[in-house]
């Protein structure tokens, strides 16, 4: 049997962003404010990263709603930096955008080269 790479990549690659996310969390732990108050940043910052989680846990077996759902988040994430922070599309927003719009279409292809087996 094939490995079948189609399947895997766009999984691995949402790993790998969920992981490259959760990263930027970390940096609420300098200063000095109470554990406490460091757990709430810690679980606040990590909200984007829980969300793409749980999309990527209810549609493991359903690559086209995944690839859909990861396009629609990064399209409301580019406007939530853009328009409520007043982030400048640049190559910040490649960073996090680009990966995910990737990942989306690896799991929409996913999708036809399953349908088509």
């Amino acid at each position: 049997m094939k490995f079948p790479w189609f399947i895997w990549i766009p999984r691995i690659l949402l790993i790998l962003i969920l992981l490259f996310l959760a990263l930027f969390s970390f940096d609420v732990f300098e200063g000095k404010a109470s554990i406490w108050n460091k757990l709430l940043g810690l679980l606040i910052h990590n909200i984007p990263s829980l969300i793409l989680l749980l999309l990527l846990i209810l549609t493991w077996n359903q690559p086209l709603y995944g690839g859909i759902f990861i396009v629609l988040f990064a399209v409301v994430l580019t406007f939530v930096s853009v328009v409520i922070f007043h982030k400048h599309l640049g190559i910040d927003a490649l960073i996090f955008f680009l990966p995910m719009l990737i990942t989306a279409f690896l799991f929409i292809l996913a999708h036809y080269k399953k349908s088509l087996a």
